[in-house]
């Protein structure tokens, strides 16, 4: 039954709801190089569900797809240098891990507030963070301009993570380790139980659609 799916409409379709979810998060970012705490916080609250949405609509873009790699070259050439500022953002295909030992890290102290052993002068205390603080905010652009250009050509996106493949039964086949999936098992990143905002619904109904993906690929052996 889910080979019958139309899986290019459903993928479509939720491609669609995140443009618009996307261009909101521009407009909140705005075109300062600078943003409030309070501004920061808001935009990556949506844009980690968001981005874990649209590695969902690229793993269901790609359940058919085969490469054939090139053969691995024993001595490499050397990349071409370049500045973070002069390559392009890229979209992360894959989720992040979980920490398998998760523990909580309290905020470094400052330190003794002692100058001189004669002379006794307590140090200025650091400033609580404000909701008014300024942050850079390049990181979070490039992310979102990588977003838009992954959201502007999945079908390319869907040959990056079939090389991905390629490159994991490449290392599987030689007895090395490499993750089984691009997508982990159990709630996808940025997901909120009983979640109702738009971006909470959107990747709801995106991890259902590669979890059912998932599940004839296994279904069929793959």
């Amino acid at each position: 039954i889910l080979r019958h799916w139309n899986w290019d409409e459903m993928v479509e379709a939720n491609r669609v709801r995140l443009i618009g979810l996307l261009a909101g998060l521009f407009v909140l970012l705005g075109s300062g190089d600078r943003v409030t705490r309070v501004v920061w916080r808001q935009v990556l609250a949506r844009l980690v569900p968001m981005e874990s949405a649209l590695r969902r609509l690229i793993f269901v873009m790609a359940r058919d797809l085969t490469v054939t790699l090139p053969p691995v070259q024993a001595f490499p050439g050397m990349l071409p240098k370049g500045t973070g500022a002069e390559r392009k953002p890229v979209f992360r295909l894959t989720d992040q891990m979980r920490d398998p030992d998760p523990k909580r890290r309290s905020a470094p102290g400052i330190g003794p507030r002692v100058l001189y052993l004669d002379e006794w002068r307590p140090l200025a205390k650091n400033s609580a963070p404000t909701d008014d603080d300024l942050i850079d905010s390049a990181a979070l652009r490039r992310r979102l301009a990588a977003m838009k250009a992954a959201l502007d050509d999945l079908p390319g996106q869907a040959m990056r993570l079939a090389r991905w493949y390629a490159r994991r039964d490449r290392k599987q086949a030689t007895g090395s380790h490499s993750r089984e999936y691009p997508i982990r098992s159990g709630r996808a990143p940025g997901h909120r139980k009983g979640g109702k905002r738009d971006v909470d619904e959107l990747l709801a109904a995106c991890q259902e659609l590669a979890l059912r993906c998932r599940a004839m690929a296994e279904a069929e052996g793959r």
